[in-house]
């Protein structure tokens, strides 16, 4: 068991890396140009561009005095911290949860690996039957969408460890695991000249955008949230984004519960629509979407919608639809790296 304060490695127990006798040096403001929080741990890499060595953090090169030519290839763990950017020496099992609880974009690979025929024409590369059927198991049908259906795939999404941590069998097919079994078929399989070492870097970022969000989700229980993220895959669509988010209760009213989901389609464009559920039976509708005709379809099929929510025993307090792409949020979550506790053993 690992709890949060070990996990976000405290400042006291940071044993940094020096070079030749000295701090790495880093310009001021480092870290707050390249986006990252206060707090998260990143890997940057040793690589070697015009004859210098260079560290290359966020698809960014940096030249950094000190850098020699023996760490070209070498990896180099930093903590953002006060707009810098300081090495730090950590496990790491605690450097990987730290990455992922700090990651800055969950989902930012999955929605291109999902995008129909993309992993279906990766996994012809393989001899592996099993694990294209259990490809079409993930796979949800937009013609043939159910509750069930979404809720069984947001029981794979949670992650296998989850189930047989509680002594029970995995409840529906994990997309995690299809992917590091595909990644072990590549890693195995590559002949020279491929370009399967690509393929197997962009899979173990589909990995991590999947174990960033089950990570957060950990941590946003324990600060008595409720934080999820997935990516829907479908046979006959383009994936959905989803999130739920619930902050904690405070002073007594009922917390709200929100949900979030992003489509894109050649037909309708980006769409965005923010569901918010108060008192358990009070909704209140935002759609943001790019094409002007899908809005005006959108507002004039409201009260069909309110219809259908009625007869549920929901009542829809308002329907807002806005043309153009949805804002960025004012205040987005942050992990607080307090009563964290991620269960390793699985």
């Amino acid at each position: 068991m690992i709890s949060g304060g070990e996990a976000l490695v405290s400042p006291g127990r940071i044993h940094p890396i020096f070079l030749e006798g000295k701090l790495l040096p880093l310009q001021p403001n480092s870290a707050a140009d390249l986006g990252l929080k206060d707090g998260q741990i990143v890997q940057a890499s040793v690589r070697l561009q015009h004859d210098q060595p260079m560290l290359v953090l966020q698809g960014k090169t940096l030249p950094v005095p000190g850098l020699q030519m023996s760490q070209v290839g070498e990896s180099i763990w930093l903590r953002a911290q006060g707009g810098t950017l300081i090495p730090v020496n950590a496990p790491p099992l605690i450097s990987r949860i730290a990455t992922l609880l700090y990651r800055p974009t969950v989902n930012s690979e999955l929605p291109q690996l999902f995008q129909p025929g993309t992993l279906d024409s990766l996994l012809k590369m393989v001899q592996r039957p099993d694990l294209q059927a259990q490809w079409r198991s993930l796979q949800l049908s937009m013609t043939q969408l159910t509750p069930l259906a979404v809720k069984q795939a947001m029981m794979g999404a949670m992650g296998a460890e989850v189930w047989l941590a509680r002594g029970l069998q995995p409840q529906a097919p994990d997309p995690k695991q299809l992917l590091r079994k595909l990644i072990a078929e590549l890693s195995v399989g590559g002949s020279e000249g491929s370009s399967e070492p690509d393929l197997v870097e962009k899979l173990s970022k589909a990995v991590d955008d999947i174990e960033a969000s089950q990570v957060q989700a950990v941590q946003a229980q324990a600060q008595q949230e409720v934080l999820f993220s997935m990516t829907l895959p479908f046979v006959d669509s383009n994936p959905v984004e989803l999130t739920i988010r619930r902050s904690p209760q405070q002073d007594g009213e009922q917390p709200v519960l929100t949900v979030n989901i992003h489509s894109k389609s050649e037909d309708l464009g980006p769409v965005w629509l923010q569901t918010q559920l108060m008192n358990a039976q009070q909704i209140e509708l935002t759609m943001w979407a790019e094409n002007e005709s899908v809005v005006a379809q959108a507002r004039s099929r409201s009260f069909l919608l309110g219809d259908e929510l009625r007869a549920s025993g929901l009542t829809m307090r308002s329907f807002n639809v806005v043309h153009g792409p949805r804002p960025s949020e004012a205040s987005d979550w942050v992990p607080s790296g307090r009563g964290l506790v991620v269960d390793v053993s699985a």
